[in-house]
């Protein structure tokens, strides 16, 4: 992700960063897990997620209150698998 100047997007608030990044989809194919690419958008208390940086809504949302975020190499096997990452919260959902 790249670092911005803080400005406002919709209701996202002031950006600390926005970028492409790819998400492991819930939903689960025959060849297992799909990466969709995202245009991410993250303020100081809520991460967006959006087909891409034209979107005007995003196709989800979460409070990143009470998630960790944790270096997670296992979940790929190719060259891009040093820059896995997951965000982890008790009870709730795991993006990775």
């Amino acid at each position: 992700l790249e670092e911005i100047t803080p400005r406002c997007v919709q209701d996202a608030g002031s950006i600390l960063k926005q970028g492409y990044l790819e998400k492991r989809s819930r939903e689960h194919s025959f060849f297992g897990s799909e990466w969709q690419r995202r245009w991410c958008v993250l303020n100081r208390s809520t991460f967006y997620y959006y087909a891409n940086e034209k979107s005007k809504q995003p196709k989800g949302t979460f409070s990143i209150e009470h998630y960790s975020a944790r270096l997670a190499p296992q979940l790929r096997k190719d060259s891009r698998k040093r820059c896995c990452f997951e965000l982890t919260c008790s009870g709730k959902r795991t993006y990775e």
